[in-house]
């Protein structure tokens, strides 16, 4: 299971998405490599979870393979999003714009809109799921370059109401946020 480098343990349960993902490879022999890979997955780039409060979640993750307007672009083209992310996807990139994400299988739909939209610099939009009965919230991403030419992606998801379904519902984005930035870290290293 993905987990950050260091900083605050993650909660037990997994986010739903989490669980569709990771079955296929949390079976008793998928994670079996040879230790020749050992030493890279111990290179893997940082991916922390600096903050976590009842109302909010910080994550810090480096890209050290993409400058910050390609990684941007990760977020904001349907091709490059759907690599790492939701399988279908439909967006108007452009501040004020739509977007909807959506699993087919498990019927899931993320909806929300562009709040701020500064290539390879600021994304923010908001975040609500048609099955979750939270409210809407936010989601902000600040691209910070690397003086190797990649990216430090700073994400902050806030707005969730300070009672305990909203506590489960964080809990489980946490687990959601962490498995996915690893798969987009994993994109950022293919060729």
């Amino acid at each position: 299971m993905p987990t950050p480098t260091s900083g605050t343990p993650l909660p037990t349960k997994l986010n739903r998405l989490f669980r569709l993902y990771s079955m296929r490879t949390n079976t008793p022999n998928a994670n079996r490599r040879p230790s020749r890979f050992l030493d890279m997955e111990m290179s893997r780039p940082n991916l922390e979870l600096v903050e976590t409060a009842r109302d909010r979640i910080t994550i810090v993750a480096d890209f050290p393979h993409l400058s910050p307007a390609l990684l941007f672009d990760y977020w904001t083209s349907t091709d490059l999003l759907k690599k790492w992310w939701p399988p279908a996807a439909e967006l108007q990139p452009e501040l004020g714009g739509a977007y909807h994400f959506s699993w087919p299988k498990p019927d899931w739909h993320l909806r929300g809109k562009f709040t701020i939209f500064d290539r390879g610099k600021t994304l923010g939009f908001t975040w609500k799921w048609d099955h979750e009965s939270i409210d809407v919230t936010r989601v902000t991403l600040l691209f910070h370059s690397m003086p190797n030419g990649g990216t430090k992606l700073t994400l902050l998801h806030e707005g969730y109401a300070k009672n305990s379904e909203a506590k489960k519902t964080r809990d489980e984005h946490i687990e959601g946020w962490t498995f996915f930035l690893r798969k987009l870290q994993e994109q950022g290293q293919e060729p």
